[in-house]
């Protein structure tokens, strides 16, 4: 790198820093940031990377993150490392950014928004975004409220009925919604979900829900009666926690992870205990527990795009459900990992703009479809 190309890094570093970049010089960035992410996992002694990135940051004029990158700190803390050994400013330099732009018709794609459909026990569907705030129904002793902050919540009336009625809520691709349920759980629901119950559900022996999609589920406590997630391919057991599940059917495996609380899954063949921090995942029957990242396992949740270290076709996976388009693939797409975060309301173009200036592959919409093709 030239003297020149080291201050113009400094300058671009410390704007970032402060939050006073512009969107192409956070794309820059930004790219900076995956492509150390996935460089260093091959390093074989990547803390000693980290501190010689350390000793060349505490030379820059710009220390710690703006909070709203959300970027992990030991990567951040260490990006200028990128600058020296790899050279990357010959990639994504001031007179190539404009190259790193997704091509668009600039057709209109909006993010996801609050909504859903509750289909109540006698088959009635009602449009949740489109209705007024207030109660709506009663079944089995149990008043349906829409909040004024957009939520669905059940309050029990009378607590001696047994009437057993079914309720599904579902979203749409490109929605989410949270409902707090009659036994006082709140599950929040992601993109493509439905959640079915009973309305007697407080007063169930088993406190049993069925979920298709993702799901984040805070369990109201109650030791004599247990909660139950039941999921295509397992169940999951629990008295009162935190944890997300993630059960999509053009998914090849189930992921369910603690926050907080302990839980059990079973499949027909398998069952495991989970702590807080771990994870469960369930293919073909079997479970295998491991270590997760919370942050990205719950980030949707917080109204954010949380990648860690996934691969581009599982990130448009996630795209497609929140944006609601079609993915096309062109060519042999690349398997390299991509990290980093950003806010699901973001403009389409935003986030492609920032998957694009990875350098892994090109992007552009036709509609309302995104093709995604390998670089030339």
């Amino acid at each position: 790198m030239t003297e020149d190309q080291t201050k113009y890094a400094q300058e671009l570093l410390n704007r970032y820093n402060t939050g006073n970049c512009t969107p192409a010089e956070e794309i820059q960035i930004e790219a900076w940031f995956n492509t150390y992410a996935n460089t260093v996992a091959d390093v074989e002694h990547p803390d000693n990377m980290e501190l010689i990135g350390q000793e060349i940051w505490a030379k820059l004029p710009a220390t710690g993150v703006a909070v709203k990158r959300k970027l992990w700190p030991k990567f951040v803390a260490a990006a200028a490392i990128i600058l020296v050994l790899f050279g990357l400013f010959k990639l994504y330099n001031r007179d190539s950014i404009q190259e790193h732009l997704v091509q668009n018709q600039k057709e209109q794609i909006t993010p996801g928004t609050f909504g859903a459909t509750l289909t109540l026990a006698n088959g009635k569907q009602i449009r949740l975004s489109q209705l007024k705030n207030g109660v709506f129904a009663e079944e089995a002793g149990v008043k349906i409220t829409k909040t004024a902050n957009g939520e669905l919540v059940y309050q029990v009336k009378d607590e001696t009925s047994d009437a057993l009625k079914i309720n599904t809520l579902a979203t749409a691709k490109g929605e989410t919604f949270k409902v707090e349920l009659p036994d006082g759980s709140s599950v929040w629901l992601n993109a493509a979900s439905s959640l079915t119950y009973t309305t007697n559900l407080a007063n169930a022996e088993v406190r049993k829900v069925k979920l298709s999609g993702e799901a984040y589920f805070k369990v109201a406590h109650d030791s004599e009666h247990p909660f139950v997630v039941s999921t295509r391919g397992h169940d999951i057991k629990v008295l009162g926690t935190e944890f997300n599940v993630s059960s999509y059917e053009n998914d090849d495996e189930e992921i369910t992870t603690l926050v907080q609380g302990k839980i059990s899954m079973n499949t027909n063949r398998d069952k495991v205990i989970l702590v807080p921090g771990e994870k469960g995942t369930v293919r073909n029957g079997s479970i295998e527990k491991a270590t997760a990242n919370i942050e990205a396992a719950t980030g949707w949740k917080n109204n954010e795009f949380v990648f860690a270290s996934q691969d581009i076709r599982s990130i448009m996976k996630l795209i497609s459900r929140w944006y609601d388009v079609n993915i096309i693939y062109e060519g042999d797409i690349p398997s390299e990992k991509i990290s980093g975060s950003i806010s699901r309301f973001s403009d389409i173009h935003s986030v492609l703009n920032i998957l694009q200036a990875t350098g892994t592959v090109k992007i552009k919409t036709i509609g309302n479809r995104v093709v995604v093709s390998a670089m030339q």
